[in-house]
C-alpha cells in the first residue's frame, strides 16, 4: 500500500513556526512538518499572494503532499521536516 493522506487537517503552530500533517501508509502513521519559512517561500514560487498560512497550506496541498509522497517513498521512515529542497 501506498502512502494516502485521509485526514485532510493541517496544524499550523505559528509559535514554533511550522506546519504539522500527517498520512498513512496501511496503519502506520507517517507524520511531516514543514517550515513556514518554506511555505511562505512556495507560496511566493507558485504566484501565490500574501495569505494566512492555514489557506496558503490548503491551496498548495496537492503540491506539499505528492513532494511528501516522493520523499517517503525513498526512504521510508515514520517523521520528516519537509523543506525548500524537497523537490515540490
Amino acid at each position: 500500500m501506498g502512502l494516502v493522506f485521509p485526514n485532510q487537517t493541517c496544524n499550523v503552530d505559528e509559535d514554533a513556526g511550522i506546519v504539522r500533517f500527517s498520512g498513512y501508509d496501511g496503519l502506520m502513521e507517517i507524520r511531516f512538518s514543514m517550515t513556514l519559512e518554506t511555505l511562505d517561500h512556495l507560496t511566493k514560487t507558485y504566484g501565490e499572494e500574501r495569505q494566512p498560512h492555514r489557506q496558503a497550506f490548503e491551496n498548495l496541498r496537492s503540491r506539499i503532499q505528492n513532494a511528501a509522497i516522493r520523499t517517503y517513498n525513498r526512504t521510508r521512515k515514520s517523521f520528516y521536516r519537509l523543506g525548500a529542497d524537497s523537490n515540490f
